[in-house]
């Protein structure tokens, strides 16, 4: 059975190589925060003990991130093979302060809701569905789509993520009959090919269909939901490789949060495929 990992990532990409993976550690293995009480815990506990400003701890809560570092974690003893993790780092801010700590980068969680639909060999299923069925790839974007023409493949998938959590669900509705459920972190793919977090959408916007056509967003509306939420993370470090079809929306995998992230999170896929004339 394959591995399920929980938090994604969010850091800069002046990042080196090192850092890189060992963010990726933290987020996906030793430092997972499996609830936004959780995460709101560690940046008050950082904040307090003079780790983070009050203000990187407001931004961190609104944006559903927290901090992590280079040699401490939560999972601390209980790491896995090459973590550089050598104690534990607490999520209550009342815990005792820790001297020595350096800080790393942020993790956040983006995901869909149980229900909602993602292609697996050309089929359309739940997430959790396709992961107790023990499939081993997911339908993505091939690096050969062009404009006016998305081809697919089958990616190898290197984790699902999934975890408990209570958040707002953002609900995408659009004219062409189309709806998705998804967290506020969750990256969606404007018709221009860019790439932004779905709670930065708004009614009037233009999304890309998986099919290639242009949707039309008619409603976002926001709901509070307590329960699993799940995602992909297909082995293939190649950008459309990481951007597949959920509810026929073209939507991004959790390295879109993780190793391709920018400050402010507007990715583009334009330079790989020009969708400019869809």
């Amino acid at each position: 059975m394959k591995n399920v990992f929980i938090a994604v990532a969010v850091f800069s990409v002046c990042l080196s190589s090192t850092a890189l993976a060992q963010l990726s550690t933290r987020c996906f293995q030793d430092d997972q925060l499996t609830t936004i009480d959780l995460a709101r815990g560690r940046n008050a506990w950082a904040r307090r003990c003079g780790l983070i400003t009050a203000t990187r701890e407001a931004y961190l809560n609104t944006e559903n991130e927290y901090q992590v570092f280079t040699n401490g974690c939560f999972a601390y003893p209980a790491v896995p093979a090459g973590s550089s993790c050598t104690f534990f780092v607490p999520a209550v801010e009342s815990a005792e302060c820790i001297t020595g700590l350096n800080k790393l980068g942020t993790c956040v969680a983006g995901c869909t809701t149980p229900s909602q639909k993602v292609a697996f060999g050309g089929r359309m299923l739940p997430v959790p569905e396709a992961y107790a069925s023990g499939l081993t790839t997911v339908t993505a974007l091939s690096p050969d789509s062009e404009a006016g023409f998305l081809r697919y493949g089958e990616q190898t998938i290197r984790s699902f993520v999934a975890g408990d959590t209570q958040e707002d669900i953002f609900t995408l509705e659009t004219q062409e009959g189309r709806r998705l459920e998804v967290t506020a972190e969750h990256p969606m793919v404007l018709e221009d090919g860019t790439m932004v977090k779905a709670r930065t959408l708004q009614a009037g916007d233009t999304l890309l269909g998986a099919d290639g056509v242009k949707l039309h967003l008619s409603r976002v509306t926001v709901f509070n939901f307590k329960g699993q939420v799940w995602n992909v993370r297909p082995e293939s470090q190649v950008k459309l490789e990481n951007v597949m079809n959920a509810e026929g929306f073209l939507t991004g995998s959790v390295r879109f949060q993780n190793e391709w992230a920018q400050d402010d999170y507007r990715l583009s896929l334009r330079d790989d495929v020009d969708v400019s004339g869809l």
